[in-house]
């Protein structure tokens, strides 16, 4: 994950970086023509940019843990700049490696400054290193959204989605990457609705996720504990038994599994320890 684009020399020929001449008025003019109620207005203060690019260079220089003070003194005395969450971001990703720590901060970045496409693109990467591909392709076309055209950003994002295409194309059933991405925003919508214990609108969501993909590991798991939910013993561990069929190695499922045998047929049963899961953001971390 690395910085683009913002150190271009701008286009409108001054030979002043972009950062340093029209990045401020595009960013005005964008929010004029494309209103934003959450966007504030833009800040940008440059001696702080400066420092920032600064601290950004000796990361891409190598400098790794020797600056995660001073990033950490700016988020303190600036906690709603953008650039010092997108640059924290960068931090977390290229120093840590830690891809789901990134990811707040650039979603930070790019809430409090929308047309931030450098921040997008870093959280489409961040989003992409753990495994979850629908937000890092809504992050990759909100940065080619918000790029100048056919700048290094848009081009880069391009290349990001035409890979992550590639890969769902060879990795699994799925025709084109659309029907993954809505597959996939049907498990996040389950999941969500698991975690707030609606669990009879989990069952049906999670069943149609796997209408489409019979063999999501995630989705057996997480249906056996919405199935618990409603009462459902018996589908329940049939559910937990097809999701370690797939994995022997789910041990969420194993656990899970020996809990909910302790209740009973018609009894919905949501002991606080059932852990539901987000399946392949941890076998990122186990690959790790």
């Amino acid at each position: 994950m690395s910085k683009f684009s913002r150190n271009d020399p701008c286009p409108c020929g001054s030979g002043k970086k972009y950062k340093k001449c029209c990045l401020a008025l595009d960013s005005a003019t964008r929010q004029r023509v494309h209103p934003n109620p959450l966007a504030k207005e833009l800040r940008f203060i440059p001696e702080l940019e400066e420092q920032l690019d600064q601290i950004l260079q000796r990361l891409e220089a190598g400098a790794g843990r020797a600056v995660e003070a001073e990033l950490t003194t700016l988020l303190l005395e600036y906690p709603d700049y953008h650039t010092v969450h997108y640059a924290m971001g960068v931090f977390h990703g290229m120093v840590l490696k830690d891809g789901e720590s990134a990811i707040p901060y650039f979603e930070r970045a790019v809430a409090l400054q929308p047309d931030f496409a450098e921040a997008h693109y870093n959280l489409g990467g961040a989003a992409r290193q753990i495994g979850e591909l629908v937000k890092s392709v809504d992050a990759y076309r909100a940065a080619i959204r918000h790029s100048q055209t056919g700048d290094q950003v848009a081009q880069l994002a391009r290349r990001g989605i035409q890979d992550l295409e590639k890969i769902v194309l060879t990795t699994t059933h799925f025709k084109s990457l659309e029907a993954y991405l809505a597959n996939g925003r049907l498990f996040d919508e389950a999941f969500v609705c698991l975690q707030e214990q609606k669990f009879d609108r989990a069952v049906t969501l999670f069943r149609l996720v796997l209408a489409d993909s019979p063999d999501h590991v995630a989705s057996h798991g997480n249906l056996g504990l919405a199935l618990a939910g409603v009462g459902q013993r018996a589908a329940a561990l049939a559910s937990l038994d097809r999701a370690l069929e797939l994995d022997p190695a789910y041990a969420p499922a194993r656990g899970n599994r020996a809990v909910i045998e302790q209740m009973k047929e018609g009894e919905p049963f949501v002991p606080a320890h059932l852990k539901e899961t987000k399946y392949y953001l941890e076998k990122s971390r186990e690959e790790a």
